[in-house]
């Protein structure tokens, strides 16, 4: 499932409206996860009336394919189906992490934390990897934020 997205912005005549309703345009299925990339934030190009979606490109938000801009966010959904996951990797920036349904277990260099739904980690530019070893999908949303003083 495509989650749906709704995107506001401002008219020419400073009214709100509905820029985007419908699926998010960076839907990626690689066999092991689904993500979903919901949004960009570029703090130094704040548009609400710019109608570009920063969220609409082919590459992995939630990877280091795709740099944050400087103290931008993004905000992305991950579903890790059974026996998905990463390999332990390490990125500029403190990601706020929520399982939304299923359970997962965190890598960490010293050690593992097993996550059931309604779980939150703070992920502070540490090394890690995430392993769904469980038979049911686990959906979390991510939250990321740049800091060139990680990694």
């Amino acid at each position: 499932m495509t989650p749906r997205r709704v995107v506001t912005g401002i008219d020419a005549g400073g009214k709100s409206y509905v820029v985007h309703d419908g699926e998010t345009p960076g839907h990626l299925n690689d066999g092991f996860f689904v993500q979903d990339n919901i949004w960009i934030d570029d703090p130094s190009n704040p548009d609400p009336a710019a109608t570009q979606d920063p969220a609409d490109d082919p590459r992995s938000l939630l990877s280091s394919g795709v740099e944050i801009p400087v103290d931008g966010s993004s905000f992305g959904l991950l579903t890790f189906m059974p026996g998905g996951g990463s390999v332990l990797h390490t990125t500029r920036t403190i990601d706020y992490g929520i399982v939304l349904s299923g359970e997962i277990d965190l890598e960490l260099d010293e050690g593992e934390v097993h996550f059931v739904a309604g779980d939150v980690v703070v992920q502070r530019g540490t090394q890690h990897a995430w392993h769904n070893r469980s038979d049911q999908d686990c959906v979390m949303a991510f939250i990321l934020f740049e800091s060139p003083n990680y990694a």
